[in-house]
């Protein structure tokens, strides 16, 4: 709450909401969080989030902006760290894959909001072309993986299955379906996997 309200007085009131509203999303869920106690938490009067604000479905597009732009670093990072360009490709796209779950891991609230859970938040042209730089990383990848272009067909389809794949892990962890299997899932192992398999299904 410090940080929030140091940040606050710095300017930056539109980034201090959009976090204090996503810590309320994470807890409360996107369809109960109160605007009043993220204003709280944030040190700020209820009238504060109209300055940039016109609703609530504009608090929750900033969200999900904001989750995506997180989930990009964090595949970048991922990718960087598991090997150089000219090498490990295979790594580097596991390795995106791997922080795709680890994200969804630690936000649950945002994925799901980012993904759906309030459908007019994702058809915003803004959270639209964020999203879409964030499945970028992961279409880049597989095209040097492939020798190929990120406009190529079978890039794309790649891209699609190893997100497809991905994506289907992710939801199933954090809404604890994988509880059914009655036994330990390693879905960090399961994202290897599927990676190698796939990327060596169409060489």
């Amino acid at each position: 709450m410090a940080t929030m309200k140091k940040t606050y007085h710095h300017g930056d009131l539109a980034s201090v909401l959009t976090q204090a509203v996503r810590t309320l999303i994470e807890r409360d869920g996107a369809a109960h969080f109160s605007i009043a106690e993220a204003c709280k938490m944030a040190g700020v009067s209820t009238a504060a989030p109209y300055k940039h604000f016109k609703e609530k479905q504009d608090i929750l597009e900033s969200v999900a902006k904001s989750g995506f732009q997180d989930m990009t670093e964090e595949m970048i990072e991922a990718r960087d760290a598991a090997g150089p360009n000219e090498a490990g490709r295979a790594e580097r796209i596991a390795a995106i894959g791997k922080a795709y779950v680890g994200f969804a891991r630690k936000n649950p609230g945002a994925f799901r909001l980012m993904f759906g859970s309030s459908p007019n938040v994702k058809e915003n042209d803004t959270v639209h072309e964020t999203g879409h730089r964030c499945f970028s990383i992961l279409i880049e990848e597989v095209a040097a993986h492939l020798g190929m272009t990120p406009d190529d067909d079978r890039t794309k389809q790649l891209s699609v299955l190893l997100w497809t794949f991905v994506h289907g892990a992710a939801s199933l962890e954090i809404d604890n379906d994988y509880e059914a299997a009655d036994t330990v899932i390693d879905v960090d192992g399961m994202v290897d996997l599927a990676t190698y398999r796939l990327l060596n299904t169409v060489n």
